[in-house]
């Protein structure tokens, strides 16, 4: 089995309508979202539309997604989401669609299958980041699976834990090359795997990323697509969405 991995795409429609064309010449069987399907860009309805017809096998809950929901409820949002995230949010809101928000109340906070795992965040706490080698340790002991992945940083990599006699050894594998980068999960390692965001990257590469997983042969393939930036930020202008979202599109930060 083959799966296109994308994570956070935040409303960014033509970075999500790029990948995708990407990963349609490439061939997947199934996909794997990781969550943030909302926030930050104007194109929410569209954006989940799309996700929602490639009928996603893991469907995550991000952050934003989840803020989002607690607003439809009426209720204040996550303490975290505060500002111009819950400004863009309920601005979001009132554009979706019934089908849509259906979707967003679908999507789980962890899911197991096919013999790995998903999640939008940590497994210790929903929200906090694994970024660092100490969170990925932690987060480790608490896996069902022996690969787990991951979205939430924004940032593509790999954390990988391998038992050596009484000493566990580890490893961190950024992915910086412009695509195809691969990465083989080892016959006897512990792995978590983030494929980057698809709609705001954070690494200071100003492209969408993804992943693609294959299974059988458990290989990871990092892939890097350019999409019309400019278009984004004339979105973004034309919404009266705060601009310091269009200026981080051009940096990736």
């Amino acid at each position: 089995m083959r799966y296109l991995v994308l994570s956070d795409v935040h409303a960014n429609l033509p970075a999500l309508e790029a990948v995708l064309e990407h990963a349609k010449k490439l061939g997947f069987d199934a996909t794997m979202f990781l969550g943030d399907a909302v926030g930050y860009y104007p194109c929410a309805e569209e954006a989940v539309q799309l996700i929602i017809g490639l009928n996603p096998v893991v469907r995550i809950l991000g952050n934003h997604d989840s803020a989002l929901l607690e607003l439809a409820a009426g209720e204040q949002g996550d303490r975290w989401a505060a500002g111009l995230v819950m400004n863009v949010l309920e601005r979001q809101l009132v554009t979706l669609s019934g089908d849509s928000l259906r979707f967003l109340h679908s999507l789980e906070p962890r899911q197991v299958i096919d013999g790995f795992e998903a999640a939008h965040g940590a497994l210790t706490h929903a929200w906090d980041y694994l970024s660092t080698v100490n969170s990925a340790q932690t987060n480790m002991s608490l896996m069902a699976e022996r690969v787990l992945f991951v979205g939430h940083t924004h940032v593509p990599k790999v954390f990988a834990r391998v038992a050596n006699g009484s000493q566990e050894l580890f490893r961190t594998v950024s992915f910086r090359e412009p695509s195809g980068s691969t990465y083989r999960v080892p016959p006897l390692a512990t792995v978590i795997a983030n494929p980057g965001a698809v709609g705001q990257p954070r690494d200071q590469i100003p492209l969408a990323s993804y992943f693609m997983y294959d299974a059988a042969d458990h290989v990871i393939t990092h892939h890097r697509v350019a999409y019309d930036v400019k278009s984004v930020q004339a979105q973004v202008v034309a919404a009266g969405y705060p601009e310091m979202l269009a200026a981080r599109l051009e940096t990736g930060r």
